[in-house]
């Protein structure tokens, strides 16, 4: 455990979530181009990404179960090679059905990604480390973020649709293929395999005792709140926002879509040492990131006219931020059941992020469409992708962050109620944590 073969197999497993990243948020920066492509207007194009996001969500409890039978090796290698196959699908598309089809296959094979690396860590490391671990793979998938923002919308542009989503195809087969030589679930005499654990009360069961604990259902609230927003953003409409909304050119787009990813590298680290100092803090910490999520959004969004540079900077900081904070849920679900249950829990602690941006995305594809043939119809002569247009419709993200806020407050109570009575940890106001923390400092 802990060895310089952990580091190795838990590499390899991140570059192809890497990979995994890579494919699912290529979309979001051709989002001109796939218009352009298909001829569709933006009702169409979000439906092209938020079937790929219905279908990750979907998918997340039957990766869960899967992954607690048949253990993180399979399932990461399964993955990588389904969505190199849905990534060929999209490059020779000529029309929308078969780039859904290709999406949908991106959408499966990415699900079963994530949460078996994060799986795997259970069995390679020990102690402390494994609430930083969670934040090193939560990073790796900003490299795939980062690698979308800048080389590929180069390629994009230079070598066209066919040859750019040909090698990202390429780029799932080498996955593949690492993943096969070089992952194992576990060490010899390590973790016992996964299909060799005992589990006779079944699947469903199963799923059932990791769903019923509170930390399961925290995770699950905070995942949700805290990644629909970034996703929503990064896999789609923050590239149009930026180029068609905001005017800024494809490079610059570009550019400040890397802030995103950038602050997201920078700040998992600090949330997973924080996390593990400060464990009964968790939940304070995610809802002051929703907070900050909604204050950012509000600003933006309110301001009388086109918001300035530094005002769209310090959002996109912000959305960096709350991708890590979205990782805490899986430690509260770590933390909350035994390993031979973490895979379903896992699960469905994942769905969280990922129903909110498929509620999130195709909505904004609707009020934008019906803004536009409002505003047409009253007389006007407006673009589709124009700023007041993304000024309204993204103003719907307020009703997903309030009930996230809200199901994070309300979870947290039923989670610290049961630690009282299971273990007798009382958790006071963190005012009072504060001023005895203070008060025992030295002079």
């Amino acid at each position: 455990m802990n060895s310089a073969r952990s580091w190795l197999v838990w590499g390899v497993a991140a570059l192809a979530y890497i990979a995994a990243v890579l494919h699912r948020s290529s979309l979001g920066v051709a989002g001109p181009a796939a218009s352009e492509r298909f001829e569709v207007a933006a009702t169409e194009l979000s439906t092209l990404g938020a079937v790929q996001v219905g279908v990750y969500a979907a998918m997340q409890i039957p990766v869960g179960v899967l992954l607690d039978r048949l253990g993180p090796r399979v399932l990461i290698a399964s993955g990588a090679a389904v969505m190199a196959g849905g990534q060929l699908l999209v490059a020779i598309a000529e029309d929308m059905p078969l780039a859904i089809l290709g999406r949908v296959l991106v959408g499966i094979g990415d699900a079963a990604t994530f949460i078996s690396v994060i799986r795997l860590q259970s069995g390679w490391f020990r102690g402390p480390i494994l609430a930083q671990m969670s934040q090193y793979t939560a990073i790796s998938g900003q490299v795939g973020q980062l690698l979308s923002a800048v080389p590929f919308v180069w390629l994009l542009s230079a070598a066209g649709w066919t040859l750019s989503f040909g090698t990202l195809a390429a780029v799932g087969g080498v996955a593949f293929v690492l993943v096969l030589l070089i992952v194992f679930d576990a060490p010899p005499g390590g973790a016992p395999p996964t299909g060799s654990i005992d589990v006779p009360e079944g699947w469903l069961p199963r799923l059932r005792s990791a769903f019923r604990t509170p930390g399961t259902r925290l995770g699950f609230w905070t995942h949700f709140s805290l990644l629909g927003s970034t996703n929503l953003f990064l896999l789609l409409w923050g590239f149009p926002m930026l180029v068609e909304g905001l005017d800024y050119s494809q490079a610059q787009a570009a550019g400040l879509m890397s802030i995103v990813v950038v602050t997201g590298m920078v700040v998992g680290p600090i949330v997973g040492i924080t996390t593990a100092r400060f464990p009964l803090r968790r939940s304070t910490l995610v809802l002051a990131l929703v907070a900050l999520v909604v204050a950012a959004w509000a600003a933006v969004l309110a301001w009388p006219t086109q918001p300035p540079t530094w005002l769209v900077v310090l959002l996109l900081v912000v959305l960096g931020a709350a991708g890590p904070g979205s990782t805490v849920g899986f430690d509260f679900a770590r933390t909350s059941n035994p390993l031979r249950v973490l895979g379903s829990a896992n699960g469905i602690v994942n769905v969280g992020g990922f129903i909110a941006t498929f509620a999130a995305m195709p909505a904004v594809g609707i009020i934008l469409d019906l803004v536009h043939s409002a505003r047409v119809a009253g007389g006007e002569a407006v673009g589709l992708y124009d700023w007041e247009g993304f000024r309204v419709a993204l103003s719907f993200q307020f009703v997903l962050l309030a009930l996230g806020f809200l199901m994070v407050v309300r979870m947290r109570r039923i989670t610290r109620s049961r630690l009282r009575e299971e273990e007798g940890i009382e958790v006071g106001p963190l005012w009072a944590a504060i001023a005895r923390r203070m008060r025992r400092r030295p002079d």
